[in-house]
């Protein structure tokens, strides 16, 4: 089902040149207004990264970013809808969610590592890293951007102190309230840096924080040593279960707390949280998705076996105790790689959860598993975890939503180009996603960073971070469709080169070989890096062998076009066989 082609461009007299080797790939646009390499949120001067995602309700998206047009960093966010257009009520470079930029021009810092929860009425609510004050170091604030596209003016203008508490507030999470409002956990230095504490915050949908919360955060965890890393997930009424890791003991632990939406500790729970995993090594960097039940299934890096890290879980109930039908400190749902880190897991929509993480053998993989709700691993499942893709490249940075009928989509950084796979519920890949993933973005450039979010019936828009315009890094989005057909069309096979003869450097002759016995529907256009069709250079029935075709560097109403980074995108019988990417300097 996959094919290899070379690719050629030769073009002495322009300068530089890129060579691709490229892959069989199949469609994934939502529709046609979704360009093929991604739509750019925002191509403002300087650097834009880390972006993050929220639902619109509506099938698309709120995308926030760390952005640095400014001399200080600010949060920016834009709304891309469902087709793939650009929301028109928002700026056309993003809309900045502090909006007193005079006072935050001469603070002492920028914001950074936002965080953004839906907030049910087609906004988001931000949650950042905040530098503004040099006497409380790094604090947390949050900020409300409505659907369409003005920052809530309830709300104070450059945000609402989550804390502003002395020392470091960082490695933060947030989970929605169910009530247009968010709850916040993070790792906290008030009490030095060798004693960082769990602490909480809720913040109402009208811009204050909780009043029946303690200013500057609830200690969940104080006990001793330094607690970091904490998880939340909803406990679905209007709380939450935070998970951490926790050296009070000597070695690293995983512990877990509820959270009462009134702002208190669950009393049912032991104080300074529950031990989900006190075995033998090091054991963190969980992570925690709801079971539907107030309770939660937290998976881990595990140390126990000497020299080696795996994947573990376990099941928190409501009553604060372990499920006793899952194994004491955790089900083993990974054991093959020699180290397993980085889980990531989402809920199965019955109790259980698939984890996905990276494990290493002779070079990082994506894997994925899922563990049910009675707390074993899924037979249909392999044994050592489902590999998302075949490819010899290094695979990390991966992102992970439910595709809403009980498997799993993943993205993934794969070199510099991002990649997705879609695992169904019976643990096979979806049979229109190539077993090396299929290509999200693999433009000019380095693309990396990704954000996902789920959009249902196995969709999904994911956003990252791009380096296709060579002078900066901006943020692009693109829609991935569930592509499960029962009707699967037969391989095919091609190849095409680009050819640019030596005496005529005003065009470019594309030399197009179909290797198919019979005549097929053929597409070949030229795109732009920024996704938009510039000419159509064929179309139509063409039978078998091979033809020249000429591109005289003019887009389809006959302006020259400049100099740039192109693509010429070849479909053959509904499959885009090939993207190859051209640099006219």
């Amino acid at each position: 089902m996959r094919t290899r082609m070379n690719l050629v461009l030769v073009a002495p007299s322009l300068g530089a040149l890129i060579f691709l080797e490229a892959m069989i790939m199949l469609p994934g646009r939502a529709s046609a207004d979704w360009p093929i390499l991604g739509r750019p949120m925002t191509t403002a001067p300087k650097g834009q990264v880390h972006s993050v995602i929220a639902t619109d309700g509506a099938g698309g998206a709120i995308i926030a970013w760390e952005d640095q047009r400014n001399n200080r960093v600010n949060i920016f966010a834009r709304r891309v809808l469902a087709s793939g257009n650009l929301d028109p009520a928002w700026p056309d470079l993003g809309r900045a969610l502090l909006r007193d930029t005079v006072t935050i021009a001469t603070a002492d810092g920028g914001q950074t590592t936002p965080l953004l929860v839906a907030d049910g009425s087609g906004g988001a609510i931000a949650v950042w890293k905040d530098l503004r004050s040099a006497a409380t170091d790094v604090d947390l604030f949050a900020q409300h951007v409505l659907a369409n596209g003005t920052v809530d003016l309830a709300w104070p203008a450059n945000g609402t102190p989550v804390t502003t508490a002395t020392g470091n507030q960082s490695t933060h999470a947030v989970v929605s309230d169910d009530a247009g409002g968010v709850l916040v956990v993070w790792a906290d230095t008030r009490l030095g840096n060798a004693e960082a504490d769990i602490f909480a915050q809720h913040v109402l949908a009208a811009g204050i924080v909780d009043p029946r919360w303690p200013a500057n955060g609830l200690a969940i965890c104080s006990a001793p040593a330094a607690q970091g890393f904490p998880a939340i997930a909803s406990d679905g009424a209007g709380g939450a279960i935070i998970s951490w890791d926790d050296p009070r003991a000597g070695t690293f632990d995983v512990f877990a707390q509820h959270v009462r939406e009134d702002g208190s500790v669950d009393p049912a729970w032991p104080a300074n949280g529950r031990a989900v995993c006190s075995a033998a090594g090091d054991q963190g960097r969980s992570t925690i998705v709801t079971d539907g039940s107030h309770g939660a299934i937290v998976a881990w890096t595990d140390g126990r076996v000497a020299n080696t890290n795996h994947i573990f879980a376990e099941h928190v109930l409501a009553t604060g105790t372990v499920d006793p039908a899952w194994p004491a400190n955790g089900r083993a749902i990974s054991g093959a790689a020699v180290a397993e880190t980085r889980p990531l897991a989402v809920s199965d929509g019955a109790g259980g959860a698939i984890v996905n993480w990276q494990g290493f053998t002779t070079q990082l993989n994506m894997y994925l598993q899922h563990v049910t709700a009675a707390g074993i691993v899924d037979p249909n499942w392999p044994a050592a975890g489902k590999a998302l893709s075949d490819a010899d490249r290094q695979q990390i940075s991966a992102e992970i939503v439910a595709d809403g009928a009980g498997g799993a989509i993943v993205v993934w950084a794969d070199g510099d180009q991002l990649l997705a796979q879609h695992v169904l519920a019976n643990a096979t890949v979806d049979p229109l996603y190539p077993t090396t993933g299929r290509p999200i973005a693999s433009g000019p450039g380095s693309q990396g960073d990704p954000a996902l979010l789920g959009t249902g019936a196995g969709g999904a828009i994911v956003s990252w971070s791009d380096g296709r315009s060579g002078i900066g890094i901006d943020i692009f989005a693109l829609q991935i469709l569930n592509a499960v057909t029962t009707d699967v069309p037969p391989p095919v096979v091609g190849a095409v080169t680009f050819d640019l003869p030596r005496p005529n450097p005003a065009r470019v002759s594309l030399t197009l070989r179909i290797a198919l016995s019979t005549s097929s529907n053929v597409r070949l256009d030229i795109y732009d890096a920024a996704g938009r069709k510039v000419r159509e250079l064929a179309a139509g029935s063409l039978p078998a062998g091979e033809r020249t075709l000429q591109w005289d560097l003019r887009d389809d109403v006959g302006t020259n076009v400049r100099a740039g980074i192109y693509l010429a995108r070849l479909e053959v019988e509904g499959r885009v066989l090939t993207r190859k990417i051209v640099r006219l300097d």
